[in-house]
């Protein structure tokens, strides 16, 4: 039975020592990695809220206060750590994260691989060509009747030649684009940018907001019970939520200059250079009211087997404060969205004040 003193040493009131000492194992340097993974660690995870770090030290306290702290509840409370740091929303939106940002990879791979042999085909035919034109030049000096008729032919085969120099400068020009595009953008939800260039963008905002002192702010769209319409319609379904609502989220960002991108999963994000956060909340209400009037029609083999979805999103909105910095920015707009689901979902709260516009 814990006694009230194993708790006051458990939450953290002793040292360390003390905590160990009145365990009764105050030279286990396998409880003390534990006693300090409650203490310091947890509390140092970024994934984690302050609700869920609370949560995991509760249980982890609660099963030291037991009785014998031996190997087998030793190994437990390493389990029972285990499964929750990895079987969390937060890792789960990680391990999403590196899927897509593998799946774009593989899509520039594959895209580069195609221009580096174009690239090879294309020098092959461009060596094959000045050689028919130092071969065609001799025939037309043997065969020409005066020097001016060599010139005119010559002058014709060099005219040939720029003009397709061109034409590749223009077909080169299209796949650097191309690729550009398969770098920058999400490979799923083509009309926005991907992770990479949005850590990119958003690192150059920065630069921006302090030097030119314009605000910074940013939109973390959450789709509301997403994992319900996966599991009832699939995931072909979900991914048709997901486009639709990166043309929506496309179509409101190109209005105020927003830079609108594919964080993970299902969370998008905008990003708001000179808006500051009332402005932007404004902006994200709009979003808010678009999705929610939007009809979402699967597009399936058989449609009529899956009526219009009714979806909704939560919208987080913070703007960058004095001294913080990217991971700032978004851990800020990313607890305003939580906020704004633990609310009751299909709302916008802004970070400053937690105020919220209320759907209607």
């Amino acid at each position: 039975m814990a006694t009230q003193a194993d708790h006051k040493a458990l939450n953290g009131l002793d040292s360390v020592q003390e905590t160990l000492a009145r365990l009764g194992v105050a030279e286990d340097a396998d409880w003390m990695a534990v006693v300090l993974f409650a203490r310091n660690l947890v509390s140092a995870m970024d994934i984690f809220t302050d609700d869920q770090k609370a949560q995991i030290q509760a249980r982890i306290f609660e099963q030291m206060a037991k009785r014998p702290l031996d190997h087998r509840r030793f190994m437990g409370i390493v389990q029972n750590i285990q499964s929750f740091i990895l079987e969390n929303q937060r890792m789960e939106d990680m391990r999403a994260q590196l899927a897509a940002e593998r799946q774009g990879f593989d899509a520039l791979y594959v895209e580069m691989s195609r221009v580096f042999s174009e690239i090879q085909n294309s020098t092959v035919a461009r060596e094959h060509r000045i050689k028919r034109l130092g071969a065609d030049t001799e025939k037309d000096i043997v065969a020409a009747a005066t020097p001016a008729d060599v010139l005119s032919r010559l002058r014709g085969m060099i005219t040939d030649m720029v003009s397709q120099a061109r034409e590749e400068a223009r077909t080169w020009q299209e796949r650097a684009h191309q690729l550009e595009h398969t770098a920058n953008f999400d490979p799923l939800l083509s009309e926005l940018y991907s992770r990479r260039a949005l850590d990119s963008q958003l690192s150059a905002a920065l630069e921006r907001c302090r030097r030119n002192n314009i605000p910074v702010s940013l939109l973390f769209l959450d789709v509301d019970r997403f994992k319900i319409i996966n599991d009832t319609h699939g995931h072909q379904v979900g991914d048709g939520v997901l486009r639709v609502l990166a043309a929506i989220l496309s179509a409101h960002a190109m209005q105020f200059s927003g830079y609108p991108a594919r964080f993970g999963g299902e969370e998008l994000v905008v990003l708001c250079e000179g808006l500051d956060e009332q402005r932007a909340l404004a902006q994200a209400e709009e979003i808010r009211k678009d999705v929610a009037r939007c009809p979402f029609v699967p597009h399936l083999t058989n449609p009529e087997t899956v009526p219009p979805l009714h979806v909704t999103v939560s919208i987080g909105v913070a703007q960058i404060g004095p001294g913080q910095g990217a991971s700032d920015l978004v851990l800020a707009a990313d607890q305003a969205m939580y906020a704004a689901k633990s609310q009751g979902r299909n709302r916008v709260v802004g970070h400053s004040t937690l105020s919220t516009f209320r759907a209607t």
